[in-house]
């Protein structure tokens, strides 16, 4: 009885693989007919195989480039987060001069430098702002620092 049954469930396995084959085949080779039988069969799981392979392949460089590009954009907020934050303080460098000043004239500058839009406009502010602070310390007698308060 068990022999019978087992015989039973392997002729039912084959038959469904030979089918499943068949439709496969009717698939990627356009109804193709022959009598590769064993061979064909294990021809088209191994293309299948194959191209599950690549299908995964090509899954996972999508994931990757989407990464690259999420990491790419996160770089750039931060960027131009750091570089709104730098010119709010007059370019991250302190400011020339900041013991010749009051905190009101800090607080101005700041504000000043914060609103260029241009490196040249930047650049220019910062040589007049240099000159001022030269003569205001010739005239005190002291030198002028850099202060980032």
């Amino acid at each position: 009885m068990r022999s019978t049954t087992f015989v039973t469930a392997l002729a039912s396995f084959v038959l469904a693989l030979a089918s499943g084959t068949a439709v496969a085949q009717g698939k990627q080779g356009g109804g193709q007919q022959g009598g590769g039988g064993q061979q064909g069969g294990g021809q088209q799981q191994q293309q299948q195989q194959q191209q599950r392979q690549a299908e995964r392949a090509m899954s996972q460089d999508r994931v990757m480039d989407q990464e690259r590009m999420q990491t790419r954009e996160r770089d750039r907020t931060q960027d131009q987060a750091q570089s709104r934050a730098q010119a709010s303080t007059g370019g991250g460098q302190g400011i020339y001069g900041g013991n010749l000043m009051t905190v009101e004239e800090r607080n101005q500058y700041r504000a000043q430098y914060g609103a260029l839009k241009t490196d040249a406009e930047r650049n220019e502010y910062l040589a007049r702002h240099r000159q001022k602070m030269e003569l205001r310390a010739q005239e005190r007698g002291v030198d002028p620092k850099v202060t980032t308060d």
